[in-house]
């Protein structure tokens, strides 16, 4: 794995030469798929009925969950990364620390920046062949991969009273379609999130994004329309079915 650091340190663009391909990401800031070993299991765009409308959407039970295929290090609950107290910005790590996790991405090249959130984070958690919308007055939303609220109460106890005491700060990291999306998939820190949620804090994001967006395949929304379908007509506004039939009007 290859890295180039611009003079800046805002960011770190690396190659992932050997990728596994388990976690990908196809779209644009106007929509999104999120890929787990190839399968379509989150979707995230506009919902066409406005400028600030928005809508995810996660697959039916039975296809991978983002539990089963990732692997992490403990590095991530404390990698000693300081925010600059004045724009919030954090000098990235070595894409190294981050090797048990990139190795999964797909082989391309990526762009790697830290930074806090802004004040205004929406958590969104679509449930499974259920549509989730909703305004875009915040300023990023990142839609929760694992369950939410996080089950361990305790784990989430011990990252809130961490965070609370000012010491380092635990990151997350989420992976965007587009250095513009305004929408990321949390790939890692959802224990994290809750904690600084419940401390009253903004958290710390190591945000990962193709450095040239992967366009929609049209296989991939072939299987997109069966997993995130429950085979019930759909009478009423069917903004899912305007969104995909959208990314295939845009696919490869």
């Amino acid at each position: 794995m290859s890295k180039q650091l611009p003079p800046s340190r805002l960011s770190v663009a690396f190659d992932v030469p050997d990728g596994h391909g388990v976690i990908e990401v196809a779209g644009d800031a106007g929509g999104s798929l999120l890929l787990l070993a190839g399968d379509p299991v989150f979707l995230e765009a506009g919902d066409g009925c406005g400028s600030m409308g928005q809508l995810a959407a996660r697959a039916g039970a039975g296809g991978p969950g983002l539990c089963e295929v990732k692997y992490l290090t403990e590095w991530l609950s404390a990698p000693g990364l300081v925010p600059d107290p004045r724009t919030g910005r954090v000098e990235p790590p070595d894409p190294e620390c981050l090797r048990p996790l990139l190795s999964l991405l797909a082989p391309g090249r990526y762009v790697m920046k830290a930074e806090v959130a802004p004040d205004h984070l929406l958590v969104v958690h679509p449930r499974a062949l259920q549509v989730h919308r909703w305004y875009a007055d915040e300023e990023l939303a990142l839609v929760a991969t694992d369950a939410w609220p996080p089950r361990d109460h305790r784990a989430v106890r011990g990252y809130r009273d961490r965070i609370r005491a000012g010491g380092g700060l635990p990151a997350l990291v989420a992976l965007f379609p587009a250095p513009d999306s305004p929408v990321g998939y949390l790939l890692d820190g959802h224990y994290k999130l809750a904690a600084y949620q419940q401390a009253a804090a903004r958290p710390l994001i190591i945000r990962l994004t193709p450095q040239v967006p992967r366009p929609f395949r049209r296989d991939d929304l072939d299987r997109a329309r069966a997993a995130f379908s429950d085979s019930t007509p759909r009478h009423q506004d069917d903004a899912l079915g305007r969104v995909l039939s959208f990314m295939w009007a845009q696919s490869v």
